[in-house]
């Protein structure tokens, strides 16, 4: 899975987009890493949840898809990890999109910004990718849009 782990410190803007995937099934997280990759964005990919701190404290990811079910470290831990952090530093948390079969009510509780229900349909996910990541319009776009 190591070929899907990409290190790019200090990014330039004109990168893609950093997306970090926190699954341990690899298939899954090869699909998930595949439609990333589609969508113009790179894929980091953690198979266990303090592999997913560790990467996100290193790489600053624009996203994280976390599973809530992770061993080492469970996508709520991982959430409320990077939550924190962002306190401290006064920085934001990047998006986070929790996937899970658990009740919604577990999933909420997480903390997540949204929680994408397994299984899913991969439309679904791409449109999750350009609701979070999508470039802003520029000035002349989003003032057409707006009238």
């Amino acid at each position: 899975m190591n070929n899907y782990m990409q290190s790019i410190p200090g990014q330039p803007l004109d990168e893609p987009k950093l997306v970090l995937i926190a699954e341990d099934e690899e298939p899954l997280a090869e699909t998930i890493s595949y439609v990333v990759r589609e969508a113009g964005y790179t894929p980091l990919v953690a198979l266990h949840g303090r592999q997913a701190l560790d990467l996100a404290r290193t790489q600053r990811p624009a996203l994280v898809i976390t599973d809530l079910m992770l061993p080492h470290l469970d996508g709520a831990a991982l959430i409320a990890a990077l939550r924190a952090d962002a306190r401290a530093t006064g920085a934001s948390a990047p998006p986070i999109i929790l996937m899970t079969a658990a009740s919604q009510v577990a999933a909420r509780a997480a903390g997540a910004d949204v929680v994408l229900r397994k299984p899913f349909y991969l439309a679904d996910l791409e449109a999750l990718l350009l609701r979070f990541l999508r470039p802003p319009l520029p000035l002349a776009e989003a003032s057409a849009k707006g009238r």
